[in-house]
């Protein structure tokens, strides 16, 4: 695939990225007004550390998987229900739980991967493929988000250049 040359026609206008006094004072205005809103309006930042109130989340296929020593982690881990029933996948609500209420009913397979464009030997596999072709292995890893919360979680899966060599 042959790539286009930018020309200074391409480059964005200054008036989309630069912010001018004014905005910054009206955006600034509008921040102050919606701090003011009572708690009820408020996203509620802190429904993380409440009780759990959460749907238990969709239980997923068995894995097989090693666990490496030097991916584990001497860390209390995050409880699965926290960790399963909280998070962002709008296709499904959008309020933190409504993914592990709602997603349930989700198949995934006949799910395929498909790698293709510029590759030298493109590639379909699906679920099974991949973890018959690559060992699973579980990682502990410690999340910190923007959104004020952090967890302590395994993760499993297989190393992302282990299937990209094949491409």
């Amino acid at each position: 695939m042959k790539r286009k040359k930018l020309t200074e026609a391409d480059v964005t206008a200054e008036s989309v990225f630069m912010l001018k006094r004014r905005q910054v004072l009206k955006m600034l205005g509008i921040s102050a007004t919606a701090l003011s809103l009572p708690a009820a309006a408020q996203a509620d930042l802190l429904d993380w550390f409440k009780g759990n109130d959460r749907p238990p989340a969709p239980a997923g296929k068995a894995l097989d998987f090693a666990k490496p020593a030097e991916w584990q982690a001497n860390l209390t881990l995050t409880p699965e229900d926290k960790v399963a029933g909280y998070n962002n996948f709008y296709e499904f609500g959008l309020d933190k739980a409504d993914p592990a209420a709602n997603a349930g009913s989700l198949r995934t397979d006949p799910w395929t991967l498909t790698i293709g464009g510029e590759v030298a030997k493109p590639l379909t596999l699906d679920h099974d493929d991949l973890t018959k072709r690559f060992p699973l292995e579980e990682r502990i890893y410690r999340m910190r988000c923007v959104e004020a919360w952090s967890m302590v979680v395994p993760w499993v899966g297989f190393p992302l250049h282990k299937l990209l060599a094949l491409v």
